[in-house]
């Protein structure tokens, strides 16, 4: 079916791109296949993104921000380490059949030879960073162990490397191995949330006498 309009035609060429990545790998990402997937002429790849290394970029970032989205709310809501844990378990569940970091993966090494999906990497990444800050905002405040120790936006960096980490190796961990660290983490993330008054004064004392060293 032709596109009703120019905005429709790019979404298409956008998800189009999504589809053969997902499926088949970047490798396969042609003016000709992703086309093909749309529905569309040729043209219209370079007509509306100059490039396919350009459609490829776009494609990065709507993916990753779709995902974002989606679980944005479960953001908004984690209140304690536990259920940050558990907000990143759900998330690898729903991603593992998605398909759609694996996009960001691709993109992520594509960006080690070329600057412009460098780019869009790095701005698919800052888009995980952004509901995740306001996780470590809530996490990091009066009272809590790491007040005054550790800084909210160096929290931030972690706690995205940590989300993303998950998802980029979870093609080669069997769901077992990714159990076993969830548990682990999940029994830590226990631990800090049960934390007394008195028990918590004495945590950020140590981590303040160790960071001063």
């Amino acid at each position: 079916m032709p596109p009703k309009s120019a905005e429709e035609s790019k979404r298409r060429l956008v998800e189009a791109t999504i589809e053969v990545m997902t499926s088949d790998g970047i490798s396969a990402v042609s003016a000709r296949s992703v086309s093909q997937r749309a529905g569309l002429a040729q043209g219209l790849v370079f007509y509306h993104f100059g490039s396919v290394t350009d459609l490829v970029a776009q494609a990065c970032v709507t993916a990753t921000r779709d995902r974002v989205e989606l679980h944005r709310e479960r953001f908004e809501q984690a209140r304690s380490y536990g259920d940050l844990v558990q907000l990143a378990r759900d998330v690898q569940e729903a991603e593992r059949g998605a398909g759609h970091v694996s996009v960001l993966g691709q993109a992520l090494v594509m960006a080690q030879a070329d600057p412009g999906i460098g780019l869009a990497a790095r701005d698919a990444l800052l888009l995980w960073r952004e509901p995740l800050s306001g996780v470590a905002s809530r996490l990091i405040v009066k009272g809590s162990p790491f007040e005054g120790v550790l800084d909210p936006e160096a929290f931030t960096d972690l706690l995205m490397a940590a989300f993303i980490g998950f998802e980029l190796t979870d093609p080669v961990r069997t769901e077992a191995d990714s159990d076993r660290s969830f548990d682990a983490v999940a029994a830590m993330a226990r631990a800090l949330d049960g934390l007394g008054p008195v028990a918590r004064r004495a945590v950020s004392g140590t981590l303040r006498r160790t960071r001063s060293r």
